[in-house]
């Protein structure tokens, strides 16, 4: 003890603690203090920062947990470098009742000005319970919302990042670009879900790494406008296109209508959501009708049945096979050559080039063409195709002309690529070809026979049943078909067509198939009261390839065609453009 505290306390006089401690004591107990001070502070400051990571890290899967932040997903481009699906960066807005410092009505007032969704009274009801920790407010939200919310200063606030899967090109190409989500069962399983590239390319995308398709928005948006145009003039109940180049099989355009809208996906397993689901390029089959000629002459002229161009069939009387009937649907009361069989798209004649076939060449040439089984192409969304189980007579003759056997557009526009492109079969894909890169092939036909095929093709459109393709310029080749629709039960509608053009151009140097289809179109103005595919498809096709020929390439140029000048003579019975056009 000091010497002024010991006298102090002699005098009787009261004296504090620290004036009876040394100056050493009270240096000791200034240090303690300051030490308690800066635990606290350190301590406040600790959770604070953890505060603060909380409600900045991206929340688990129910917005509560914190977790590790999650890559964008991966954009889809078009060939050109255009995006079709890419991810925003949005908000999360929850709250924890549980948590709120501030006033509730006052904070409840607050909420229901900056997201009026739900009442004031709904906003009390969720402030006020006593059991709800958690719940979303709005999600995804903008961030000038979430930033609105922010300045609330309300610490039971919870805003995350969330990313926001955009469509920018709206419903363009909603079939073939699809979506992809999680949803739970009822153990809170989570199943991915969802059609196609989206869902196809799940893995990639959700990585972050983008995908690059064949696909060209320019001819993908012509093709959409065009089939929905000739919808609406035919009152047809759907209807499809796709565009495909010949020598790699990249799919340039596929269009499926009635569309769907990626940005808003349909939701439940109702019949209406169901068929309009389907892509109608790659997954519903149907019977493809006087298109199958084509493949059936292609088989012919391989295999040595077709050899002399002006041989003349009998098809003055139909065919009878038991409870089967052959018939044309525009008779001739002459023989026909080779060439007219094809023209006049005559089914007779057909039927007999068939028999002489056999059952087995006729098999082993559709198999080879891969008719027998879903296609190669990327999304899940392939149909598999109704194929002959057994080859009786009948069928040989009736699956010459495209009936008794359903398969989907795409094995048909793949079909007609390889007959046009020189006998190599490409599977279709929807990946951009990168330069120098193989291309995937099959030899299914020798080069001559693509030759005369090509030749035919070009017929069908000058002189037979596709006169209402023929694109002024663009040199436009293809058969028509129609068949009728099978109903519910398996049998055929007789008041119901599905009509078809698979078009190629131009036929001198062919670079893309261009295949139409419309589901029940029913006769009108634009049809001539016609509802055959001559006039329903034919013209839906010349109008997409007049549109797209100039996008990619090709011009119009009227000074050169390819060479059919020793078949033109053996049309015997000329026919005017525009007119007499019947399948």
């Amino acid at each position: 003890m000091n010497a002024p505290a010991a006298a102090k306390i002699e005098r009787g006089e009261r004296i504090t603690l620290n004036s009876a401690l040394d100056p050493a004591g009270s240096m000791a107990v200034a240090q303690q203090r300051l030490m308690v001070i800066m635990l606290l502070f350190g301590i406040i400051t600790l959770v604070i920062t953890l505060r603060l990571v909380q409600i900045c890290l991206i929340s688990g899967k129910d917005g509560r947990n914190g977790g590790a932040p999650v890559a964008l997903r991966g954009e889809i481009l078009d060939r050109n470098g255009m995006p079709l699906a890419t991810t925003i960066k949005l908000w999360s807005i929850a709250i924890n009742p549980q948590e709120v410092l501030t006033n509730k009505d006052v904070l409840a007032a607050n909420l229901a000005r900056l997201m009026p969704e739900h009442p004031l009274a709904w906003y009390r009801t969720l402030l006020h319970s006593k059991t709800r920790k958690f719940a979303y407010l709005r999600h995804p939200a903008s961030p000038n919302l979430a930033q609105a919310v922010q300045a609330l200063g309300e610490p039971a606030l919870k805003l995350a990042p969330e990313p926001h899967r955009l469509f920018p090109q709206g419903i363009l190409a909603g079939h073939l670009l699809g979506y992809s989500q999680m949803v739970e069962d009822g153990h809170r399983k989570e199943t991915l879900t969802g059609i196609g590239i989206e869902r196809a390319f799940d893995d990639q995308l959700k990585a972050g790494q983008s995908v690059t398709l064949a696909v060209d928005a320019r001819v993908q948006a012509a093709v959409e406008k065009e089939v929905q145009r000739r919808i609406l003039e035919t009152s047809a109940e759907g209807g499809a296109g796709v565009v495909l180049d010949v020598d790699t099989g990249e799919v340039l355009a596929m269009a499926s209508l009635p569309d769907i809208n990626p940005n808003a996906p349909l939701v439940g397993l109702t019949k209406d959501n169901q068929r309009i689901m389907i892509n109608k390029v790659t997954q519903a089959t149907y019977e493809h009708g006087s298109t199958f000629k084509m493949l059936t002459f292609a088989n012919a002229i391989e295999n040595g049945v077709i050899t002399d161009w002006s041989h003349r069939y009998d098809v003055t009387s139909p065919i009878r096979l038991g409870r089967f009937t052959i018939k044309d649907d525009e008779p001739k009361h002459r023989p026909i050559t080779t060439p007219e069989v094809m023209t006049f798209s005559s089914n007779i004649g057909t039927a007999q080039i068939a028999d002489q076939l056999g059952a087995q060449r006729v098999d082993s040439f559709f198999r080879k063409f891969g008719l027998n089984k879903r296609t190669d192409i990327e999304i899940r969304e392939r149909g598999q195709p109704l194929y002959p189980s057994y080859w009786a007579k009948s069928t040989v003759m009736t699956t010459a002309f495209g009936h008794g056997i359903a398969v989907t557009p795409l094995h048909v526009a793949q079909a007609f690529a390889a007959l046009a492109n020189g006998g190599i079969l490409h599977p279709a894909t929807l990946l951009k070809h990168k330069d120098g890169a193989p291309v995937p092939g099959t030899r299914v036909v020798s080069e001559a026979t693509s030759a005369r095929i090509r030749q035919l093709m070009r017929l069908v459109v000058l002189q037979g049943t596709g006169t209402n393709a023929d694109a002024p310029g663009l040199r436009v080749g293809g058969k028509t078909g129609t068949a009728e629709k099978v109903n519910e039960h398996g049998g055929y509608n007789r008041n119901a067509n599905v009509t078809v053009f698979a078009g190629v151009f131009p036929m001198d140097h062919p670079r893309y198939v261009t295949l139409v289809v419309l589901d029940n179109a029913r006769p009108s103005k634009q049809t001539f009261g016609f509802k055959t595919a001559g006039w329903m498809t034919a013209p839906l096709g010349k109008r997409i390839i007049a549109r797209i020929g100039p996008l990619l390439g090709v011009r119009p140029d009227l000074s050169t065609d390819i060479d059919v000048s020793d078949l033109m003579p053996l049309i015997l019975e000329k026919k005017v453009p525009g007119k007499n056009a019947i399948e």
